[in-house]
């Protein structure tokens, strides 16, 4: 038992001077890069603070100064609506004086314009149905033709001249009408 402590002692001291000789290699190959860094980085911290506080310090004047604006714009703002308000006060009663002429006045032309209403209604019901009956028209004699056209292609074997000129004698048909 008492073999174990010694081999862990003798690892231990054998790592603790391999470490040791590692960091001195580092120190060797790495020491001036690594001090030249940390002294950037310190450099670099200090040169953030300083543009922090700076920002800082801006930051709470415009704060301020937007603070400050925003209350003459609020007391403007009250001052405007109170004048606002005595305003429509005064103009209460003539604003209701306004709206019964003009109730009475509504329903004057309520009255004469239902009957404009009524009438224009009936012209454009009629004008629908004249409308309709020639869709209707216009769409039952392109369907013959269609029906024709389709009955002559069946019963009679066509070349494609003739088959062209035939479809395009129906569009022409069909924009004419």
């Amino acid at each position: 038992m008492s073999e174990k402590p010694n081999k862990t002692d003798s690892n231990t001291k054998s790592s603790d001077t391999s470490v040791n000789e590692l960091e001195q290699l580092r120190f060797i190959v790495f020491g001036e890069a690594k001090k030249s860094i940390e002294t950037r980085i310190d450099s670099i911290h200090s040169e953030l603070t300083s543009a922090l506080s700076v920002f800082k310090e801006q930051q709470i004047s415009q704060l301020a100064d937007m603070q400050l604006r925003f209350e003459n714009a609020l007391d403007a703002l009250d001052s405007k609506l109170q004048s606002i308000d005595s305003h429509h006060e005064d103009n209460h009663s003539s604003m209701i004086k306004a709206n019964e002429t003009l109730n009475a006045a509504l329903e004057m032309a309520e009255s004469s314009g239902k009957d404009d209403a009524d009438a224009l209604h009936d012209r454009i019901d009629k004008e629908i149905a004249a409308l309709s009956a020639n869709f209707d028209f216009k769409y039952a004699e392109a369907m013959e033709k269609l029906a024709k056209v389709t009955h002559e292609l069946t019963d009679t074997k066509t070349d494609r001249k003739t088959l062209a000129r035939l479809l395009a004698t129906m569009a022409s048909n069909l924009e004419t009408d």
